[in-house]
């Protein structure tokens, strides 16, 4: 009960209650072995990953990887206050792989220690720059910076342990100023007063000059808006003269739709007109051709009638002429044998008057 009410006078007196259960980084027990050993024993598609023990005998199977103890060095130097005061920050984190985190990064275990700085410097950089931002406030030019040192060196180990990486960290951290470079934190109470006093006054100067800045900017971006405003109703009214003019460029177009509807029309009734004209002087025409063909084919028909008759008459009169030949001819043979009868009757009889 006692307890709890210091740590309850001790929050209302504004001191941090976090601060005092940190344990001291000097006490931070890593458990490091510098002689660890992974064994890997393979025979065929079988596998076991395992720690050297202390009486082994290597065999042809296995295949053994130290796994070292690495230093890993930290160095970095932030502005304060305007570059007022400068501190750098000296960070040296020994670590070690153990079984649980090589058995899940086999495929790294050449390289386990460098995979793991590659892997967690992002993390272990945003647990400084947190611990860093606790700075602005500027109480630490009083209490000094021992517990942001051991902060910091306690969140580094806490984020490789958790990751089952053995680690220890020292963290220390030296403030430089401008113009008090002799001014040592926690000692020169006096100088740190006035340099916390002054830091105050020009944070003030910053703050009014900031609220000006603010209420100029605000200025500016009324009379930004006010002016858009404008420029939006005058974009308005554009619109507005266009949209009539849109409105009654549409409206001629109608009427010359309609006009020119009308015009085509006309022109189709005309044409229409036309064409049936031109179609019935064509039939016209085509009668009298007709007619005329006629007429030629009639005429054609009566000359070869005519010749046909012609024909078939001097054809008659050649058979007749031939067949008043053959008669004659016939005729002619017919006389011929009867001469040479009667001279044959004639020889016959003046043989028989000689005997």
């Amino acid at each position: 009960m006692n307890s709890s009410n210091n740590q309850l006078e001790a929050w209302l007196a504004g001191e941090d209650l976090f601060e005092q259960m940190l344990p001291d980084p000097d006490q931070w027990v890593a458990g490091f072995d510098a002689d660890r050993q992974l064994v890997i024993a393979k025979i065929g598609p079988f596998q076991r990953v395992f720690l050297k023990p202390g009486k082994f005998t290597k065999r042809f199977y296995h295949q053994l990887y130290p796994l070292k103890i690495e230093t890993w060095p930290y160095r970095r130097q932030v502005k304060l206050f305007e570059d007022f005061c400068t501190v750098d920050i000296a960070l040296d984190v020994r670590f070690q792989a153990t079984l649980n985190y090589v058995q899940k990064n086999l495929e790294v275990l050449d390289s386990i220690n460098q995979h793991i700085q590659g892997l967690y410097a992002a993390v272990i950089e945003d647990k400084i720059n947190l611990e860093l931002n606790k700075l602005a406030d500027g109480g630490w030019v009083q209490k000094g910076l021992a517990e942001h040192e051991k902060r910091i060196a306690i969140s580094v180990c806490e984020v490789l342990t958790q990751q089952h990486i053995q680690a220890e960290a020292i963290c220390h951290m030296t403030v430089t100023f401008v113009d008090f470079p002799e001014v040592q934190l926690g000692k020169d109470s006096v100088y740190l007063h006035v340099l916390k006093r002054t830091f105050e006054l020009n944070e003030e100067k910053n703050q009014e000059h900031q609220r000006q800045q603010r209420y100029n900017e605000q200025q500016a971006l009324l009379a930004k808006q006010q002016e858009l405003e404008h420029l939006k109703q005058l974009a308005e009214m554009q619109r507005r003269i266009q949209l009539a003019e849109a409105e009654a460029q549409i409206q001629l177009l109608q009427d010359k739709e309609q006009l020119l509807a009308q015009q085509l029309q006309v022109e189709g009734r005309i044409h229409a007109a036309r064409t049936r004209h031109e179609q019935h002087l064509k039939e016209i025409s085509f009668e009298t051709e007709l007619g005329v063909q006629q007429e030629l084919e009639a005429r054609q028909r009566l000359a070869e009638t005519q010749q046909m008759t012609e024909r078939l008459a001097h054809q008659a009169l050649l058979a007749d002429k031939q067949t008043v030949a053959e008669i004659q001819r016939r005729e002619a043979a017919r006389q011929r044998w009867r001469e040479a009868e009667k001279f044959e009757n004639d020889r016959d009889g003046n043989e028989s008057v000689d005997e």
